[in-house]
């Protein structure tokens, strides 16, 4: 919650112009997308961890569909 207060205002809208979000499937909100990010770099934890760690707080979330979501990041 502290974190959000920090964040623009416009975060959602921005994620969808910057085209770091553009639809929901297995990862449900531009929020979502950041919970994971944040777990996977700033925690160093793996992929399975962090869809487990989004799964304790909104429902099953399994490492491949993240894999999937995130194909642009992984191919570089």
């Amino acid at each position: 919650a502290q974190f959000l207060q920090v964040l623009p205002a416009d975060y959602h809208e921005q994620a969808y112009a910057f085209k770091a979000f553009a639809r929901p499937r297995k990862i449900k909100s531009p929020l979502q997308l950041l919970q994971l990010v944040l777990a996977y770099c700033g925690l160093d934890l793996s992929l399975r961890s962090c869809a487990g760690e989004v799964a304790q707080r909104q429902g099953y979330l399994s490492d491949t569909a993240v894999k999937k979501d995130w194909k642009p990041v992984f191919r570089g």
